[in-house]
C-alpha cells in the first residue's frame, strides 16, 4: 500500500468537487480511484496512460459525461504524488 501526497491544487480541487452536491456521484468515482491507487499504484488500470511530455500517468474517471484525469507519479518507495485532478481536455 502507498502513501498519497497531494499537490495544493489536487487537493484544492478534489475539496471543490467533494464540496458541490451535484457532483457528489463524480467525488464518489474520484475517490475510489484513488483508493485503487493508493492500494497498488502499480496495478495495470493505474498506469494505462503515461504523459511523456510532462512525466506523470493518468487515471481517467468518467463523471456523468465528463472526463476528469488524475495525474500521478511515484516520488519514492511507497509514496505517490497526485500532481493534479484535472477535466480532460
Amino acid at each position: 500500500m502507498a502513501a498519497l501526497t497531494f499537490s495544493p491544487e489536487a487537493d484544492d480541487a478534489l475539496s471543490s468537487i467533494e464540496a458541490d452536491a451535484g457532483q457528489q456521484g463524480c467525488a464518489a468515482r474520484l475517490n475510489s480511484a484513488l483508493d485503487l491507487l493508493e492500494a497498488d499504484p502499480g496495478d495495470a488500470p493505474n498506469r494505462r496512460r503515461r504523459f511523456n511530455t510532462i512525466g506523470p500517468w493518468g487515471i481517467a474517471v468518467v463523471c456523468s459525461n465528463d472526463e476528469w484525469l488524475i495525474l500521478w507519479e511515484p516520488i519514492e518507495n511507497d509514496v505517490v504524488m497526485v500532481h493534479h485532478i484535472v477535466p480532460a481536455p
